[in-house]
This record gives structure tokens, sequence and C-alpha cells, in this order.
């Protein structure tokens, strides 16, 4: 869609007339309607100000969706390759990519705000582990009590990690 009809359209969707984004934007009505008519293009500064008011980026008012504006934000070559090279798999492939895709998005969404659960598991253990040690250590201070849940969970966790290189080999 050409840049003239997209603004307009957008204006539109935001409930204002040429003059209000006129004024918002910092340009003339009889301006505003050259940009509208593509009679005229605007300034880097003035698409920085439709973009603000109309609640879109730059991008979004310039390019259409088929332009390749994503190999700016996707950093990751390889990535952008595979991206593309969905965009011309049939639509029943592309939507199990999609499926794939958000399952992983929401599985990676869900570790980032709730533990794993043989932490939670793990942790449950050791807070029970601990009572019982503080209960039996009664003549013990704090610092050595502390000092021998340290050892005890390095010593577990050295394990595991040597029970997974043992199974690695």
């Amino acid at each position: 869609m050409p840049f003239a009809q997209k603004l307009a359209k957008m204006r539109k969707e935001k409930g204002l007339t040429q003059d209000d984004l006129a004024k918002k934007v910092g340009v003339g009505i009889a301006q505003m309607r050259r940009y509208e008519k593509g009679a005229s293009s605007p300034t880097l500064e003035v698409i920085k100000n439709m973009s603000r008011t109309l609640g879109v980026s730059a991008d979004e008012l310039i390019f259409d969706e088929n332009e390749k504006v994503a190999s700016t934000r996707i950093l990751d070559r390889k990535l952008l390759e595979q991206f593309e090279a969905l965009a011309t798999m049939n639509p029943h492939d592309q939507e199990a990519v999609k499926i794939i895709l958000e399952s992983m998005i929401i599985k990676n969404r869900l570790e980032e705000v709730m533990p794993s659960q043989p932490d939670t598991a793990w942790s449950r253990e050791m807070r029970k582990t601990v009572s019982e040690l503080r209960k039996g250590a009664a003549g013990h201070s704090e610092k050595e009590i502390d000092s021998i849940i340290d050892e005890a969970v390095s010593a577990v966790r050295g394990e595991k990690k040597h029970r997974r290189e043992k199974v690695g080999a």
C-alpha cells in the first residue's frame, strides 16, 4: 500500500481528521492533504512525529508488510533465513511451525516465572532436612549449622554432576 493511502488509513483508524493530525505533527493542513494525495513526501522529522502521534513505528508507516524490514530487527542471520524459508512453505506447514514456535515461546515464558518442578521438590526436601538438622543440633552455633548445610549441598551437587558425567561417558 502506498505511503499516502497508509497514512490516511492510520489517521482514520485513530479517529483523527487531517487538520487534527496536521496540528499534532506540526505541519499545515494543505501540506497534510498533499501527503495523503501522494503529491509530497514528508521529512524524516515529520515522519517521526506522525509515527508518535499515530502510535506506530516509522517502519509500519513507511514499509509494506512484505518488505524485508525484519532483517533490521532479527540479528541472527540463520534465524532470519529460516523465517524467509518458512514464508515460502505451504499454509499447512506454516501453521505447524507456528504452533511449534508458539509452544516453545509459552514454555520459555513459563520457565521464567515458575521454577522447574525438580527444583521445587528439591527445595521442599532441603527445607525439611535443614529444619530437622536445626532441631538435632541445638548445641551448635548458627555458623556451624550453616557450614554443615553448605558442605552437604556442595556434596549433593557434586554427586549429581559426577552422575551426569558418568552417564554421558
